[in-house]
């Protein structure tokens, strides 16, 4: 099995890596696995969808149809909608 070294991790971000693994009743290097796996195999939301997630917190979109017609054409993949 590999072995991984992390250098310089941010003393919060121990912190709270050693509190999730009190409280999961892991060893520090079981959290540690465990986040990276889930981590690692979390699929990125779709332009779209992270659009669609952020108008439901913040209301309106800001833009009108000739941004999202932009935003269309340089990303003809992309599904954007208002």
């Amino acid at each position: 099995m590999a072995a991984l070294t992390l250098k310089g991790i941010p003393e919060e971000v121990m912190e709270r890596l050693r509190a999730l693994a009190d409280k999961e009743r892991r060893s520090l290097n079981q959290q540690a696995i465990l986040l990276l796996e889930r981590a690692v195999a979390e699929q990125p939301a779709s332009f779209s969808t992270a659009y669609e997630q952020f108008r439901e917190q913040r209301g309106p979109s800001p833009l009108n149809e000739e941004d999202l017609d932009r935003l269309r054409s340089e990303d003809p993949g992309r599904e954007v909608r208002l």
